[in-house]
């Protein structure tokens, strides 16, 4: 995180020493002059706003917002705040907005706040989500959903059923089949609940064949092993799926879109594969799909789908194959953005239609953005998870870490507009949302960073394998920095008694914290460096380094220095190594660490560092590591210096992020905005 002053580290060790050193104020204006002229004036060609059509059914556009899981309703009735998420949506006119998942019977459920369709008493509330996102002149869709065996018996009060008894690895409980009459019954349930979904005035239905729900438990091996007449060779397990789909056709009549989502590939041992779903994508066509939703993998796959490793729009091919056999449209989706990467896809000629969830979450406005040529002022997804899909798997409500206002539409608002002068010491994540906030409410702001970039913390991040996403984040916001008018001061210091002497109304102080290092004899040697300074800089050609933290931080750190050295490891004092990380990440990151050859260590105490190596209590043992490098990745100490001298000049002060005590991305942006809006000027 961002400091007011130079960060303390004992020794730089094996850094390049012939980087430049430039005069700061000289470097940030040299900086914020080519990183503008770069940026400035992106367009995309207009294809993206070619309308389209699935069916009968006209798209104003080729943008579809996907279906996604947003934990707002109970008992399966539309909530306020739903609509009013929606609604932000809608104004914006994507080409087709699709809802979802809605159950289609209780056992499909498999969260306890999805939206429900199983009933006759759910329609009224369809029906009044459906008539908001009409007043925009968008269409909807509402996509059927049934969890299987990805249901949790506390949930819907018994066994879960699938395709056969196979546990599942996601909610750790073993389903039980289903037999024939309940296969028909189920399949039923389907037809019942398009219908609902055509009386509430939905424009189209979307069944959902993919992530690992009921109908990839029946279309793959590893999850059905029925010796009947719904298992054994993929004709008769694709028949579960297509009564379903006929059941639905025969529900909304010829003229109703039906899409199908598929899974391009399960990417799970004994899954369906590319050429597998190829097979079958002309027979669910000829049963009666207008439409293929093509996204990749379940919820159990061990090949990383939406994370931030994975290139954007990476999975793109998966609906290419699928249009070489379907004479439909195809939506491509996955880890897609923005619209250069959408363009891209659309202009290769294999699909029609793009598909986006968590580009909605970040930015509601990305179409009409697009539409009016301000791509610049999109605010990407970075794929972080912490405020979509961590909260999904922890039964939470879905909002974004960068976007404070997704989930809040009618309880946030950005402050009272008010006057004044205010300085924003700090360019992280909480300097910058605050100095955004400010500035909409009509302040002068003026934003010190003793460095020459912004970012902070979250620009160091980004340097991690696999994290770069978070630089996206950064160059938004510098773009709506200087869209809106803030004083830019980068590569200055500033002290108590400048901002005294400059008159601020205020001052926000966003320094973040300062790294804090153990209670470790030797810990000044000269081979230890802080996380930070190992993300700023590397480690040279270290042979051997030793990360002493294995939280967020401490992973990170290892990543980067495995782009130096061939031999990391990590020690950890607690239980686990990436605590802190959120449950659709950590597993990546894991991951890429045991891929580069990082060896970790839990429940490991550091009792000793010396000039080459680390003394460390392991499994009841005393183990020496020897090491290049010792890199300090423990918690950092809020940075509070700043505000306390502030204080004692009796200049007016608050303190938001790091300096706070604030954690992750995600409590520092939304706490942030609230504290700023709410602030009196």
């Amino acid at each position: 995180m961002v400091t007011n002053e130079p960060v303390r580290t004992p020794m730089r060790v094996g850094l390049n020493k012939n980087h430049p050193r430039l005069d700061s104020h000289k470097l940030a204006s040299r900086y914020l002059n080519e990183f503008f002229a770069r940026t400035e004036g992106i367009t995309v060609s207009p294809r993206l706003m070619d309308p389209a059509s699935i069916g009968a059914l006209h798209l104003n556009n080729r943008i579809v917002m996907t279906a996604t899981h947003l934990g707002y309703c109970e008992d399966g009735f539309i909530s306020d705040k739903l609509v009013e998420f929606y609604r932000a949506r809608a104004a914006h006119r994507p080409g087709l907005i699709i809802v979802g998942g809605c159950y289609t019977e209780r056992l499909g459920m498999s969260l306890p706040t999805m939206i429900g369709i199983s009933r006759d008493e759910h329609v009224e509330g369809l029906a009044r989500l459906v008539d908001v996102i009409h007043k925009y002149g968008v269409p909807v869709a509402a996509q059927l959903y049934h969890a299987g065996r990805y249901a949790h018996s506390l949930v819907i009060g018994e066994q879960p059923v699938s395709a056969s008894d196979v546990p599942s690895r996601l909610t750790r409980e073993t389903p039980r089949p289903l037999s024939v009459e309940e296969i028909h019954r189920t399949v039923e349930n389907f037809g019942h609940a398009a219908a609902r979904a055509k009386r509430a005035g939905f424009d189209a239905v979307e069944i959902i064949g993919s992530a690992g729900y009921l109908i990839n438990q029946f279309l793959a091996p590893c999850t059905n092993r029925r010796t009947d007449d719904y298992g054994g060779p993929i004709e008769n397990r694709a028949r579960f799926p297509l009564e379903v789909i006929e059941a639905v056709r025969r529900a909304v009549g010829p003229s109703l879109p039906v899409l199908y989502r598929m899974s391009g590939e399960d990417f799970v041992e004994g899954g369906l594969t590319l050429e597998d779903n190829k097979r079958l994508a002309p027979m669910f066509e000829e049963a009666g799909v207008d439409c293929f939703d093509v996204t990749g993998g379940w919820h159990e796959s061990r090949v990383p789908q939406i994370t931030m490793d994975v290139p954007r729009g990476h999975y793109a091919y998966l609906a290419e194959g699928i249009s070489e056999v379907v004479d439909v449209p195809v939506i491509a989706c996955n880890r897609i953005n923005s619209p250069t990467v959408a363009q891209r896809i659309l202009d290769r000629g294999r699909v029609h239609l793009i598909g986006m969830a968590r580009a909605f979450i970040a930015d509601p406005e990305v179409v009409g953005k697009i539409r009016e040529g301000r791509e610049d002022e999109i605010r990407y997804c970075v794929g972080c998870n912490q405020g979509c899909l961590d909260r999904v798997f922890s039964l939470g409500a879905v909002t974004c870490a960068i976007n404070p206002l997704a989930g809040f539409e009618s309880e946030r608002r950005v402050g009272p507009p008010a006057e004044g002068r205010v300085a924003v010491v700090g360019g992280g994540p909480a300097g910058m949302e605050a100095a955004r906030v400010l500035a909409l409410r009509g302040v002068e702001v003026v934003l010190y960073e003793r460095r020459p970039i912004l970012g902070g913390g979250l620009r160091l991040a980004a340097r991690a394998p696999g994290r770069g996403e978070f630089a996206s984040y950064v160059t938004y916001m510098m773009r709506e920095l200087r869209r809106l008018s803030v004083d830019l001061r980068l590569g200055v210091h500033a002290t108590a008694e400048m901002l005294r002497n400059e008159g601020f109304d205020h001052v926000i102080c966003a320094m973040g914290a300062i790294d804090a290092a153990p209670s470790v004899d030797g810990v000044e040697s000269p081979t230890v460096v802080s996380a930070q300074h190992v993300m700023e800089y590397g480690v040279g050609l270290a042979d051997r380094v030793v990360v002493v933290g294995g939280m967020v931080l401490g992973c990170y750190a290892a990543l980067r220095a495995t782009q130096f050295s061939q031999d990391v490891t990590i020690v950890e004092r607690g239980s686990a190594i990436g605590a802190g990380l959120g449950r659709s990440t950590r597993w990546v990151v894991l991951k890429m660490l045991r891929e580069r050859g990082v060896k970790m260590h839990t429940e490991a105490t550091v009792v000793q560092v010396s000039f080459n190596n680390v003394v460390v209590e392991l499994e009841g043992e005393t183990t020496i590591l020897p090491a290049d490098v010792i890199v300090v990745a423990t918690a950092p100490q809020s940075d509070r210096r700043l505000a306390e001298q502030l204080r004692e000049l009796g200049v007016p002060v608050t303190l938001v992020g790091g300096c706070d005590g604030t954690g992750d991305l995600l409590e520092t942006i939304h706490e942030t905005f609230c504290t700023v809006s709410r602030l009196e000027l």
